[in-house]
């Protein structure tokens, strides 16, 4: 008795190796997927850390720009200096030559972010620089005593120092403004670092981030990966005097570059206004 034939199944030799090449193709393809998205995943979070790293020093340079005294911003190739403002109101009598030369300075006591005022500037229509930074002491003097609540309650009377001891003029709308010591804002070049300095005397010509880093007693690092192409004139900030229709005014530019991030730049436009009253 014959039995009917089966008919083997299966895969020929040339089947199975078109199959695995097949294979091999797909998986080499979803391997480079797998690259490319593990790629943009790490280049995302350098950016956004890098974001967060220039955010911090953006603001915190902002608010201390915009609390600065009137007319005492200005900049050079890689700094920004500024007289921080503690403290601002109107004065009753001023210090004149004449008569009035030995009148102590009568203020509305001012609202201070610092109540030890001893040591302060005290300026008077200071409009420009040279009345702020330079020895020329006709509109900046020293305070050298505060006594609160005299000549009554809200009043304070300063005991000043300078030479000469009075004031050249009077503000105007009779405003005067409290400094602190200045503070300078500076990109070195040479390291891609954006610096903080205070601590350091008044000068009349703007120091550069070598004086100050020979001279300021505090310096601190506030940013990291600061691209900005000095050689070429990318200049990190510029100092716009005010005019009749807009206040003090400083452009920062900032241009940051992570390795992590793929060597995309991010490049950070602001301006901030300074209130002005002479």
């Amino acid at each position: 008795m014959k039995f009917p034939h089966k008919q083997q199944l299966g895969f020929t030799l040339i089947e199975i190796i078109i199959v695995v090449v097949l294979l091999a193709v797909l998986a080499i393809y979803s391997f480079s997927f797998l690259g490319i998205g593990s790629e943009m995943v790490a280049q995302v979070g350098a950016r956004t850390q890098l974001v967060a790293e220039q955010r911090f020093a953006v603001e915190r340079l902002n608010r201390e720009i915009r609390s600065a005294v009137p007319r005492s911003a200005r900049a050079n190739a890689s700094c920004l200096e500024f007289m921080p403002m503690t403290g601002s109101n109107v004065y009753l009598s001023l210090p004149r030559p004449g008569p009035g030369g030995g009148n102590p300075m009568v203020v509305v006591t001012p609202y201070l972010t610092n109540t030890n005022l001893v040591g302060s500037y005290v300026l008077v229509y200071a409009t420009e620089a040279l009345f702020i930074y330079s020895n020329n002491q006709t509109r900046r003097k020293v305070i050298t005593a505060v006594d609160l609540d005299t000549p009554q309650a809200g009043l304070a009377t300063f005991t000043l120092s300078g030479a000469p001891a009075t004031f050249f003029t009077d503000s105007p709308s009779r405003t005067f403004y409290i400094g602190a010591p200045p503070v300078s804002w500076c990109i070195d070049g040479a390291t891609n670092e954006l610096w903080r300095f205070s601590g350091y005397a008044l000068n009349g010509a703007q120091p550069s981030i070598t004086t100050l880093r020979a001279n300021a007693s505090s310096q601190q690092v506030m940013a990291v990966d600061v691209v900005n192409d000095l050689s070429a004139g990318q200049q990190p900030f510029q100092v716009l005097d005010p005019t009749l229709q807009r206040s003090n005014l400083v452009r920062i530019f900032l241009a940051f570059a992570s390795s992590e991030g793929g060597g995309e730049t991010i490049d950070i436009t602001h301006e901030v206004f300074i209130p002005n009253v002479p």
